[in-house]
């Protein structure tokens, strides 16, 4: 039976946890996480390439909750000879749409960020453009509004709200999401915001990945995800290590109640703390290079993917973090032109191994994202404990 509509009075409500229980520890750590200082060795070009890697991660894990078995190898072979999405297969194209809204996330999204109707109806439209709309498809027949038609969730007792609640209930939403509380209770906002949002399910199609995209956003707002590249994190890791788990939390919330909602509150801090430490390794940059990139950079030349000569080259890059052509010299024959070490730059280039570390500047720094490493970056990462378990056959596939 749907529900009265006095319930609803409940979703807007945050539990206040007791403080000797679990969540209130959670939500100290995760402060405490937060609000320190970060110092490590690890250059920041390497945090900018792995922040990258991450989002192309949480795109593929967002996609896979929703059914869509790309592997993560497979997507970023495709998204490395695809020139444009509309190139893409369905697929591939769900999860373009995702990293993209996730770049604009990065751009745009500061302390000071409002998250108003046309925010959330935006990355709504950016996550099913150019998907089919049909019954067997990922896109949506009101791109970038809200459901107009009642809805039900397969394989789930909830009850959604009827299609003339759903502007009235997303408008509350809205105001809960940028009502003001205590640095202590933000957390437990954004958590609860994640559920009831589901809840709601104010779109057709789509709902799953817009939620997680808004969940990044609102993480991002809060400091826990720093555009400067010095605070990691993987949100939707939390969800996707076990996709069976996180819709089970999900409907353990959906009666509303206090237990129920700080059940769920839990689950999503105690993944966020778990991700924060884990991720937290990569400070160490002779840790993150050793096991992570050089193995990378030698996967590809074993795999014939690089000539020796620039396996040598990129090696070279990660030892001394930003690079000019002057510290290739020794690579070369003694008698070899400048025109010529500058072409097998050029080809680096090209193959976007390496990029200025600005327009038109003669330094370098290597890249790690849609190119040739990225799936032995990938490799290295899941072998140390940096990905989730989502990834079908990700240690085996071959580049």
């Amino acid at each position: 039976m749907p529900r009265h509509k006095g319930d609803h009075k409940k979703l807007f409500v945050l539990p206040t946890p007791l403080l000797d229980s679990p969540i209130a520890s959670r939500v100290l750590e995760l402060e405490t996480l937060r609000s320190r200082e970060l110092t490590g060795t690890t250059p920041p070009w390497i945090f900018f390439g792995v922040k990258n890697l991450f989002q192309t991660v949480e795109s593929v894990i967002s996609t896979h909750i929703e059914g869509n078995n790309t592997t993560i190898a497979a997507y970023v072979e495709a998204a490395r000879r695809i020139k444009k999405k509309v190139n893409a297969d369905e697929k591939i194209r769900m999860i373009l749409n995702l990293e993209n809204a996730l770049k604009d996330i990065e751009k745009d999204v500061n302390s000071d960020t409002v998250f108003d109707k046309d925010f959330i109806l935006d990355l709504h439209k950016k996550v099913v453009d150019g998907l089919d709309p049909g019954q067997e498809g990922e896109g949506d027949t009101r791109p970038g509004a809200y459901r107009n038609e009642h809805r039900e969730i397969q394989n789930s007792q909830h009850v959604l709200p009827q299609h003339t609640d759903v502007r009235d209930l997303m408008n509350q939403l809205i105001k809960f999401i940028n009502t003001d509380v205590p640095h202590t209770m933000e957390l437990i906002k954004i958590a609860l915001v994640h559920h009831r949002f589901v809840w709601i399910h104010p779109f057709g199609n789509g709902n799953g990945r817009v939620v997680r995209l808004l969940t990044y956003a609102m993480l991002a707002r809060a400091g826990y995800i720093d555009k400067d590249g010095a605070r990691l994190l993987d949100p939707t890791a939390v969800f996707g290590s076990n996709k069976l788990t996180y819709y089970d939390k999900l409907s353990g919330a959906d009666d509303l109640s206090e237990k129920g909602s700080m059940d769920w509150c839990e689950y999503m801090l105690s993944g966020l703390t778990e991700e924060i430490h884990k991720i937290d390794q990569l400070l160490d940059g002779d840790f993150t290079k050793r096991k992570i990139i050089v193995p990378a950079i030698t996967f590809a030349h074993e795999k014939q993917k690089i000539t020796k000569l620039e396996r040598d080259m990129l090696l070279v890059c990660v030892d001394k973090n930003l690079v000019s052509a002057s510290d290739f010299r020794d690579l070369f024959p003694a008698n070899t032109s400048h025109v010529r070490i500058s072409q097998v730059i050029n080809k680096l280039r090209q193959q976007n191994l390496i990029e200025p570390v600005r327009p038109g500047a003669r330094k370098y720094m290597l890249c790690m994202n849609h190119n040739l490493l990225t799936t032995g970056i990938l490799r290295k990462l899941d072998e140390n404990g940096f990905l989730p378990p989502l990834q079908p056959g990700i240690s085996n596939q071959t580049v």
